[in-house]
């Protein structure tokens, strides 16, 4: 399978990112690597990498991965606090919230906007 990242994206990702931000700037592969090396301390063993690019696959987001590693048993006993990590967690639970959500959705531009019908005069 190629792969869209350079060899310069795969030395950077042996280093800990600085922010969430700057994670979620890479894709796949390069992205769950990254995330362990950040999160975790440490490269993934093939069985991690493989279940996060599964879930990945499975529509789960970039913020659910970093945070189901960062509070995994493993990452809080790393402890690394990464910054804009829980402000993308809050931003995403505020996003799937059943009254709020779809507001706080449109107020980012990420919803459309559903017009109620005009009432009719008669």
């Amino acid at each position: 399978m190629a792969s869209r990242h350079s060899e310069i994206d795969i030395f950077v990702a042996t280093r800990p990112a600085q922010s969430a931000q700057q994670l979620m700037r890479t894709d796949g592969e390069l992205f769950v690597r990254w995330a362990y090396v950040t999160l975790l301390g440490r490269l993934p063993e093939e069985e991690g990498l493989a279940f996060y690019l599964r879930r990945m696959g499975e529509g789960k987001t970039k913020t659910s991965v970093l945070k189901q590693i960062s509070r995994s048993p493993e990452g809080r006993a790393y402890g690394l606090h990464l910054p804009g990590l829980e402000a993308a967690v809050r931003r995403a639970a505020l996003k799937r919230a059943p009254v709020i959500g779809p507001v706080y959705r449109w107020l980012l531009g990420s919803a459309p906007v559903k017009r109620l019908p005009a009432p009719r005069l008669h």
